[in-house]
């Protein structure tokens, strides 16, 4: 479809690293398509010592394909390729030669690092990292191709990928030490995008973008003024911000986190986030959709609110009144305003929605439940009365509790909750449920 002339002659950077040699350019996205092969394609795994990279997810290469077509702002970093066979010829830029820049000032590894890498054709290209990437380009134009769409088939055929070409043979013995030692570095090096990093620039997590929305926009939660006196200073405002899941100690302005926030949202709305994900394939939802997500968060919220004492003294309140500190203290405290109770608090609430109980019957029936947590049923799951500090690991218990006090069953029918309450309690109860009052759902 397009005029896919096939190139030969590459700007290139040349540089070094460790005892690897390597060239940075860009390929148009049907040069990709048509030269870069996964390494699965030109070695067949018989074996540990010939298996080289992770075999392709297609559903990962499908997502990526979706993304490159739906999303018109897509970007992907750079790709890792491996240069075998062939004759790849490098040409230096002398600089010294161009009467812009002459010698003056100019940095001497320009003068061997700008150049033209030139392939002849019969060299063998492989992905190293990035198989994905590549596997998602060619299901993208394979899909415009058969659809006949000319326009967008061009389009993202001419698109340009930063390539980072690398010499990386692969002897005719088959010992592939060294392909298998780069590829392994480059994924065990790799970090993985942490919680706090996606909720604070994820595009595509609906979950997140509406975290986001919720700080900034909904009137309970965001931050009025700050301890300091401006929005945002020194974290403190009712949402604590920055990267920790726990409620600082010294706070005593905020209701909960901004991760904490980002896990209920996740745990209240489990179903619908995973409807969303099925209809746009792990791509950003369109307005609509997410405008429609954060006004059930914010329904939830005021919900809330109106049902529980706590929430309606603090939500929307000056944080330097420091009301938050009355119902979080060493003595216990309000559950909902401990992360962990919090998100046990929202687990409960989706399990109860996927259940068929509309949401404000199901926020009105768990907020009559009881919330101090240095009290029964809280002590000895979310709370330590002997040390007086908080129990972190128990969420799935928390949950279950809010759960059984309502008369539910919990979120897997194999969790023994009578003998995991005992447990916890160090097998000193000979009936655990003894003193929990079951509610009904009113």
């Amino acid at each position: 479809m397009a005029n896919e002339v096939e190139l030969k002659t590459f700007p290139t950077l040349q540089a070094t690293m460790g005892d690897w040699s390597y060239y940075i350019t860009t390929l148009p996205f049907y040069e990709v398509a048509r030269r870069v092969q996964l390494a699965t394609e030109l070695v067949t795994p018989h074996n540990m010592n010939q298996w080289i990279q992770r075999s392709v997810i297609p559903r990962r290469s499908r997502q990526i394909a979706d993304y490159l077509i739906n999303q018109e702002q897509h970007f992907f970093p750079s790709i890792v390729v491996g240069v075998y066979q062939g004759e790849p010829t490098w040409y230096e830029i002398d600089v010294d030669e161009n009467s812009i820049f002459g010698t003056h000032g100019l940095d001497p590894r320009f003068k061997y690092s700008l150049g033209i890498l030139e392939l002849d054709g019969n060299e063998k290209l492989y992905a190293i990292d990035g198989q994905h990437r590549v596997a998602g380009i060619k299901e993208a134009l394979r899909r415009l191709e058969k659809s006949e769409d000319i326009e967008g088939y061009e389009r993202l055929a001419n698109e340009s990928l930063s390539i980072v070409f690398v010499s990386a043979d692969i002897d005719q013995t088959g010992h592939l030490e060294r392909v298998r030692r780069l590829f392994t570095t480059l994924n065990k090096q790799a970090k993985r995008v942490s919680e706090p990093e996606i909720i604070a620039l994820d595009e595509d997590d609906a979950a997140a973008i509406v975290t986001r929305k919720v700080a900034i926009d909904y009137d309970g939660l965001k931050e009025i003024s700050s301890a300091n006196g401006g929005s945002g200073r020194n974290n403190v405002g009712l949402i604590q911000m920055g990267t920790r899941h726990e409620i600082l100690p010294s706070n005593r302005q905020s209701v909960t986190t901004i991760v904490s926030l980002y896990r209920m949202i996740k745990r209240a709305f489990q179903a619908d986030l995973k409807s969303l994900n099925n209809k746009y394939k792990g791509n950003r939802p369109d307005d609509s959709a997410l405008e429609s997500m954060y006004r059930d968060i914010v329904e939830v919220w005021e919900t809330m609110r109106r049902y529980s004492p706590a929430l309606n003294d603090v939500l929307g309140s000056d944080p330097r009144e420091e009301r938050a500190a009355k119902y979080r203290n060493e003595n216990g405290g309000h559950i909902l305003f401990r992360p962990i109770g919090l998100q046990a608090f929202a687990g409960a609430l989706g399990l109860l929605r996927t259940r068929g109980v509309d949401t404000e019957r199901a926020v009105r029936s768990l907020c009559q439940l009881p919330m101090e947590i240095s009290n029964v049923p809280w002590r000895y799951v979310v709370w330590n009365p002997n040390t007086n500090r908080m129990i972190n690991g128990n969420k799935t218990m928390a949950e279950a509790l809010f759960l059984y006090m309502l008369g539910q069953e919990p979120r897997t029918s194999s969790y023994d909750v009578a003998s995991k309450y005992r447990e916890l309690h160090g097998d000193s109860l000979t009936d655990p449920f003894e003193k929990i009052r079951v509610w009904k759902l009113v």
